[in-house]
């Protein structure tokens, strides 16, 4: 090398001397750049373990909060429940263990106004058609009324035309569908009342006019 180097001049020897000498400094460069990017990465690892400590803490946050949030449903859906029958039993169901009145099916229409309980919004329906089960079962017994009458109130067996039309007329009616299913579903407890009469009178063989009346004036108490 050195016998190299004195045949290719002083000159030539700097040359390669300096050019040795660059090539050094750039790889220190790269090495401290490679030093200064390795700690850069430690200290991201660093931060990032600390991210996802932090992430761990926020999501156990997260579920304690839904925990919260799930009882507090739970806990207002309760109250509600409560509220709304409380509701439905002091202001709603003794309009449907009365007459049929208008004015008071009207208020109860309206204390069913913010309720969310399902089983009582139910029930809603049944007072909403309460006035026109009450005037379809009271026109069903006017217009049997004077065909009983011209039989002159005579004992009919179930074989009978005029009996066939009267239960035929009855189950026609729209109570009738919510009666025939009053031991499963919610009805109106004054018109079940109304119905059982009517059902000991077409039972005894439509033959009372006394009872009859009895029945049509409770149509009529509306």
């Amino acid at each position: 090398m050195t016998v190299l180097m004195a045949a290719m001049g002083t000159d030539a020897t700097a040359q390669v001397t300096q050019n040795v000498q660059q090539l050094e400094q750039e790889i220190e460069q790269h090495e401290k750049s490679i030093n200064e990017k390795e700690q850069a990465v430690k200290d991201l690892e660093e931060r990032i373990d600390e991210l996802k400590s932090q992430l761990k803490d926020l999501e156990s946050q997260k579920k304690t909060l839904e925990k919260d949030i799930k009882n507090e449903v739970k806990l207002r859906r309760d109250k509600f429940t409560t509220r709304d029958r409380l509701v439905y039993d002091q202001e709603i169901v003794d309009v449907l263990y009365s007459p049929y009145n208008k004015s008071d099916v009207e208020e109860a229409l309206r204390s069913f106004e913010g309720m969310e309980t399902k089983d009582v919004i139910k029930k809603k329906e049944l007072v909403e058609k309460y006035g026109e089960y009450t005037k379809e079962l009271k026109e069903f017994m006017e217009k049997m009324k004077k065909q009983l009458a011209d039989n002159r109130w005579k004992y009919l067996s179930s074989n009978s035309d005029l009996y066939k039309k009267f239960e035929k007329g009855l189950k026609g009616t729209k109570y009738w569908k919510v009666y025939d299913k009053k031991e499963k579903n919610e009805s109106i407890d004054y018109l079940d009342r109304v119905m059982d009469k009517i059902m000991q009178f077409k039972n005894d063989g439509l033959k009372s006019e006394t009872q009859f009346n009895e029945i049509l004036n409770m149509l009529y108490a509306s």
